[in-house]
């Protein structure tokens, strides 16, 4: 077993003493910046034409609407972040989906301790 190690000649070792940490650390930043940038710049461009098409669409439904409702419906209101995720953790927890139905299996054990004590 000791005749599987390989020898190092003088120049590896004093290479292996040489570290370039700095190396590999400026280059993981780069990497993520440049990631960073692509994803912020791809989303930017993506909202400034696409904020266009979305405007017209909409103004385009608003016309429809007041031409078959007599314009006289007040539009709806805005649905705020908060109850956003009050709705989603709803859905979650419900069981419809494949991550509700994981977590709906995984909380019943614990339900079924604590009411076992009782």
């Amino acid at each position: 077993m000791a005749d599987d190690v390989p020898t190092l000649s003088p120049e590896e070792i004093e290479c292996l003493k040489d570290r370039h940490w700095y190396a590999f650390l400026c280059s993981s930043l780069i990497t993520f910046f440049t990631g960073l940038l692509l994803v912020l710049s791809w989303r930017i461009l993506s909202w400034l034409f696409c904020q266009k098409k979305v405007a017209e669409v909409a103004t385009e439904a608003a016309d429809a609407k007041k031409v078959e409702g007599g314009g006289g419906a007040p539009e709806e209101a805005e649905v705020g972040w908060v109850t956003e995720a009050k709705d989603w953790a709803g859905e979650l927890i419900s069981g419809q989906t494949t991550t509700g139905r994981i977590l709906v299996s995984d909380e019943q054990p614990c339900i079924l301790m604590s009411t076992s004590y009782l």
